[in-house]
């Protein structure tokens, strides 16, 4: 790190120093100054290394753990000066979980000042019987025996030299990591170092004399600097940012999202984009978050899923619409809100408060109506079909009103009742209570049916709750959920059912629960939200972890159960288990899967929003054998055609009029209607019969009706406006039918790239046939490849897993990535957006400048499949249009457009966050006075 020049640091401190001010002061300092001396380049260089020591780099701040968060986050590396007092140190500890929860054990030095440390080979850990430098929090850290120097010899009161030899090889033994270079290196240089600055100090009054020379370069020089400095220090800022953002991600994705969104806007870095679309599609159920001026204290759904009541402990209660973007009403009652209920039809919303008040408000008129109070607070409420309400308050006396709010009946019970619910067809009022038990009435007589006082809940710790129709009552305990149900009645069915089995759950400690009454079932834990799908007969039910939210207050399903409100403090979030992505759209495209074999749709990409597509529609709404689509966002919907039941390749013409499709030995050209996809022209491939040619691999349609078409065999084709039969520009590569090669071209097909049977890539100009010059990955086969940026960029993806970009230009490559891949590439026309699809369904954005991996989402898995072989990348088609807009295309799955731009990241962040970052957060993350811009503005 060290060796790098100013532009390539990537952290303000090479190494963060923690240890015992109580046992090691004097010892930090002390290495602190041998590590910043030992190798510097030339006497010049003002330390060969930058260590942070919290009392020579920390200004006065009456915040000190965010200024430590702060160093810590801008630190490449972590020395621990290990000794007995500093493993009972608090704030030791704290800077080595921070560590240990970010960048891991991967960049942490030991050095032992005191005490003893052992390492178990057998057990692949410290040995805890024997070591005493370490605290007991950092078991499991490491996979294999750290690095770690003695220097328990030094004193601390005399620490001695600087120059001590078994000094500098302690210095040597950490600062080679550091530096990225070989101990023997590093002591070399040093003495190298000490040799020259003696030869430099008798030419002092020579080089005294130059510098006077040249003081007025200097001065430019300067300036420079400065301006890089502050390039740096705001690239350090964002990296900070951004690495603080991804941190809190899991427990506080409003706060992660503003601060990833300041770090883009303080230095656009490839690490700061990256964060951002981490942020954008994590936690892919979560629809928004809405905020409330106190606690939340109850929440529902209306019937229809389209909105949702939120009641606070000041009393106000809001209905949202259920995606968060609009606030549809509020009103208020005197007391702290405890329940809220909407009527069957959605126009009416009850709520009551904790001095038994009791409101309706009617959403379409904006009125509320008060009803006659409870003697106690309200502990649930439920609305008939017919519009009557029944109330039950905290002694469980119930109460029943007529749709006018006249009270027609009361009846005291005893205990409260946690869910209130009409039965069969209204004639009957359920009510369940929290330990198992329930009641049932006749309406309007509130004549007993059934009265339960069953107790179903055990001793100790435990969590349960009642599902919203009031037939799964469960509780939770040792990971498991044990359900019961009330006794049948005849002529009262709907009283029987009880909740499905489920999965059991991770060892985490749950805090609440909901249930839905179609086998769903929502954990509330110390971390965040884990929901889990009921377990069907020889199949484990589904487990997903819902985080950025924190430990949740309430939890509530919506009747159907696939929607989930839950509220931890002032904030309210909202989850949508339909919903697989916040960057990717469905349009109401599912396709069939037909095959029996692994098959990725061809796809192509038209002007205003056009898409293409060759497979089967589920359901098979446009007969058998229609398997071209065209489909446009203008209102024209699905356009059908196709008289093949294979096609290989698709593209569009540039005025997007007509879509060209290829299939064995032919390329067909089909005119674009108002109703349907008409057939004008064919073109077969020349020397081949249709139907038992090379397959096309890629279209490239001209201005002037002409195409440029490459095929299998590595030929490339060029077939005029009219022309029947293609002629061959490139000839083929390969006459065996079993080997296919790999090709593409460029926007308008200038520029044809073909992978040759020793493989390499060779590039041609078209309209001549000229081979321009050839391209090869070192030790791999080329596994895809695309062509972009008007023909000047080649992206390749190897065997083994190297992503390359290579310039036509300079005849080399720009960047090679060094993380496995192993997936096919595609690209926009502009080579300003690159995409990877691996097998295992993961999309991949790369930065086309850098070449790092800014990350991205996965496919979503279909529900059914025939194939059943390969990974859902291998069922994908996949493909970028002009605007930089994704479309993929799986069969048994939908066609989907997906959000690849920094802008649309922003701005969906910005409706999670819901608000800006306050002055104070300002000051404690960015350490400077905000700005007048908010965040989201």
């Amino acid at each position: 790190m060290a060796g790098q020049s100013a532009s390539q640091r990537t952290h303000r401190y090479d190494a963060f120093l923690s240890y015992s001010h109580a046992a090691d002061s004097t010892k930090a300092d002390h290495l602190r100054r041998g590590l910043q001396n030992f190798a510097r380049s030339s006497w010049r260089q003002l330390r060969a290394l930058r260590i942070f020591l919290d009392n020579a780099s920390l200004a006065a701040n009456p915040g000190l753990w965010p200024e430590i968060e702060r160093h810590l986050a801008d630190s490449g590396a972590f020395i621990l000066l290990a000794c007995p007092r500093s493993a009972d140190s608090d704030w030791v500890r704290k800077e080595i979980n921070w560590w240990r929860a970010g960048p891991g054990a991967r960049r942490m030095l030991i050095v032992v000042t005191g005490g003893e440390l052992k390492w178990d080979h057998g057990t692949g850990d410290f040995d805890w019987e024997h070591t005493t430098c370490l605290p007991r929090t950092m078991a499991g850290m490491f996979s294999d025996e750290p690095r770690w120097v003695d220097l328990r010899w030094m004193s601390e009161q005399d620490p001695g030299s600087l120059r001590d030899s078994r000094f500098q090889q302690c210095v040597a033994d950490l600062a080679a990591p550091l530096h990225d270079r070989p101990k023997e290196d590093l002591i070399g240089a040093d003495v190298t170092r000490q040799r020259r600055t003696k030869r430099l100090v008798r030419g002092a009054l020579a080089v005294i004399t130059a510098l006077a020379v040249t003081a007025g370069l200097g001065w430019v020089n300067a300036v420079q600097q400065r301006d890089e400095a502050q390039r740096q220090a705001r690239l350090a800022t964002s990296r900070q940012l951004a690495a603080t953002a991804l941190n809190l991600k899991d427990g506080n994705l409003r706060l992660a999202s503003l601060l990833a969104i300041e770090a883009y806007r303080m230095q656009q870095s490839p690490e700061a984009i990256a964060t951002l679309n981490r942020l954008s599609t994590d936690s892919p159920h979560l629809v928004s978050m809405t905020s409330s001026a106190k606690d939340i204290s109850a929440l529902a759904f209306s019937t229809d899923d389209k909105a949702v009541a939120v009641g606070d402990e000041g009393g106000a209660v809001a209905v949202w619409r259920a995606d968060g973007r609009g606030l549809r009403a509020r009103t208020s009652l005197p007391g702290r809100i405890t329940a809220v209920g909407f009527s069957e039809d959605g126009k009416r919303l009850a709520a009551g408060d904790s001095k038994g008040n009791v409101g309706v408000y009617d959403l379409t008129r904006k009125t509320l109506r008060r009803l006659a109070p409870q003697p106690n607070g309200v502990s649930s409420l439920g609305f008939g079909m017919a519009g009557q309400l029944a109330v039950v308050d905290e002694a469980g006396t119930v109460a029943l009103y007529e749709e006018s709010g006249k009270r027609v009946r009361s009846k005291r019970r005893g205990h409260s009742g946690k869910v209130t619910v009409f039965q069969n067809v209204d004639s009957h009022l359920l009510v369940r209570d929290g330990v198992g038990g329930g009641a049932l009435y006749t309406v309007p007589e509130l004549r007993t049916v059934l009265e339960s006082n069953q107790l179903s809940v055990p001793a100790g710790q435990y969590v349960q709750a009642v599902s919203n129709g009031g037939h799964c009552f469960g509780y939770l305990k040792f990971g498991q959920l044990i359900s019961t149900g009330l006794p049948k009645r005849k002529g009262h069915e709907s009283l029987a059912g009880t909740c499905p089995d489920f999965p059991a759950l991770p060892n985490e400690e749950a805090r609440l629960l909901a249930l839905s009454d179609n086998g769903r079932m929502a954990v509330g834990t110390a971390s965040g939200i884990t929901v889990a799908d009921a377990q069907t007969k020889g199949e484990t039910g589904q487990l997903r972890k819902l985080t950025g939210v924190g430990r949740p207050s309430l939890l509530k399903f919506s009747d159907t159960g696939s929607r989930l409100v839950s509220a931890h403090g002032r904030t309210v979030a909202l989850w949508d288990f339909g919903q697989f992505s916040r960057t990717a759209h469905a349009h109401g495209l599912p396709l069939s899967d037909d095959q029996n074999m692994v098959y990725s749709p061809p796809l192509a990409a038209g002007p205003d929003g056009q898409v293409a597509w060759s497979n089967l529609m589920q359901g098979d709404p446009f007969g058998t054998g229609t398997k071209l689509h065209v489909w446009s966002p203008k209102g024209r919907g699905t356009l059908a055609g196709g008289d093949t039941l294979t096609y290989d390749a698709l593209a569009f013409s540039p005025d997007g009029r007509t879509l060209h499709a290829g299939l064995d030995g032919a390329v067909q050209s089909w005119q674009i209607q108002d109703t349907r996809l008409v057939k004008r022209h064919t073109v077969a491939f020349s020397g081949q019969r249709i139907g038992y040619g090379r397959a096309p691999v890629m279209i490239a349609p001209r201005a002037d009706g002409s195409l440029v078409i490459t095929t299998d065999d590595g030929a490339v084709h060029v077939a005029g406006p009219s022309a029947q039969q293609t002629r061959i520009m490139v000839p083929r590569g390969t006459g065996d039918p079993q080997k296919g090669l790999l090709s593409a071209l460029s926007d308008g097909g200038r520029t044809a790239a073909v992978e040759n049977t020793k493989g390499a890539v060779d590039l041609y100009d078209v309209d001549s046939g000229r081979k321009l010059q050839s391209v090869r990955l070192d030790g791999e086969q080329v596994n895809a490849l695309a062509l972009a940026a008007g023909g000047n960029s080649l992206f390749l993806e190897g065997s083994k897993g190297t992503l390359a970009r290579w310039d036509l230009d300079e005849r080399r490559f720009r960047w090679q990535s060094a993380e496995p891949n192993g997936a096919r590439v595609t690209a926009s026309a502009d080579g300003r957006t690159v995409i990877t699809l691996s097998d295992g369904g993961a999309l991949s954005r790369w930065d086309a400048d850098t070449g790092d991996r800014l990350g991205g989402p996965d496919i979503p898995i279909p529900l059914h499949t025939l194939s059943g072989i390969g990974g859902i990348g291998e069922h994908t088609g996949f493909v970028v249009d002009s605007t930089g807009t994704l479309w993929t295309a799986t069969e048994g799955g939908d066609v989907l457009s997906w959000d690849f731009s920094v802008n649309s990241w922003i701005k969906g962040l910005c409706r999670i966050a819901d608000r800006n970052l306050t002055a104070a957060e300002w000051r404690r993350y960015v350490g400077t006075t905000p700005p007048p811009r908010p965040t989201c503005g």
